[in-house]
């Protein structure tokens, strides 16, 4: 178990870009953001370089052509693709055609906790599976995909009455058609709805998305989930294959790998920033999941990425 120390990770590390920076860029509804990329508020180095936000993000590619480096993997991207960030996820962009589209964002905050939106978006894989996070599509469903952001962008462009409701209609509806993308064709919708257990699974995922790395304990997620610890901890592993505690080990691992690739702070600092009393403990922990120190896997990773 992580004897855990006050957090201290700083926004500083790598660029994170908020939410409030596009509200205040483009006088936007206070809940969500839609506007055309070529038109960002940031500038092409911000874009290029890794950075990352603290809210959803997907962009409708209409044209375009480069990589997308997405942590510490690259994937091609074209038109007609989608592109999807969950908060946290570092990403940064590598031209070789300026791309054109539509960029949506939306923090968790923006859908009521009664809509069937959290349990949707805890059905996709991009937050908790190492899925690309490009798809692309053609025919038919590139079709529909580029009608939907256009609506998206024509209406956020209306303040009229039922607009955020509209808005979130279309975000639920693309949402669910990124999952039928995924899914396996033909396989019909469930009969009846997800057990409560597998629900919990969901809400576990979701709060550790907005409660990383402020809470690293599983006591603290089955307070939060008003359930015990242990419970917790069985339904996960019934449920996800791995218990809570794996789930947590598990965002520790990547957010150590982000910091020792992209940040110039030392080992025993990102031991501290990741709440580890002892960097010696951090080291052990690493090399335990990764079976290489901290420092070597940083130096053959800034190699590897150099390369490529």
């Amino acid at each position: 178990m992580i004897k855990v120390a006050r957090s201290t990770l700083s926004a500083d590390i790598v660029a994170s870009l908020p939410f409030s920076r596009y509200i205040q860029g483009y006088r936007s509804p206070g809940a969500f953001h839609v506007f055309r990329y070529e038109e960002s508020v940031d500038p092409r180095q911000v874009r290029t370089q890794p950075h990352r936000h603290d809210f959803f993000q997907m962009l409708w590619l209409e044209e375009g052509q480069g990589t997308l480096r997405c942590d510490l993997e690259e994937h091609a991207f074209t038109g007609q693709s989608l592109a999807f960030f969950a908060p946290g996820r570092l990403h940064a962009w590598n031209h070789r055609i300026e791309p054109r589209g539509i960029m949506l964002g939306f923090p968790h905050s923006f859908f009521h906790s009664d809509s069937d939106y959290p349990g949707l978006l805890g059905r996709l894989p991009f937050l908790h599976e190492p899925v690309v996070p490009i798809l692309h599509f053609s025919g038919r469903e590139a079709t529909e995909m580029g009608q939907h952001f256009g609506q998206l962008l024509a209406e956020a462009a209306r303040p009229l009455v039922g607009r955020d409701d509209i808005v979130r209609a279309l975000i639920t509806i693309i949402l669910s058609k990124i999952r039928r993308h995924l899914e396996t064709p033909g396989k019909p919708e469930p009969a009846h709805p997800a057990p409560a257990a597998t629900s919990l699974a969901q809400r576990f995922r979701m709060a550790l998305d907005q409660q990383f790395p402020r809470l690293l304990r599983v006591s603290d997620y089955a307070k939060l989930l008003n359930v015990s610890r242990s419970y917790l901890n069985e339904e996960l592993r019934i449920h996800t294959g791995i218990t809570a505690s794996d789930h947590i080990h598990d965002r520790i691992l990547l957010e150590a790998k982000r910091l020792l690739v992209y940040s110039p702070r030392t080992i025993a600092e990102i031991a501290y920033e990741l709440q580890f009393q002892d960097p010696s403990y951090f080291s052990r922990f690493f090399r335990l999941r990764t079976t290489l120190s901290p420092g070597i896997y940083r130096q053959q990773e800034q190699q590897r990425l150099l390369r490529s």
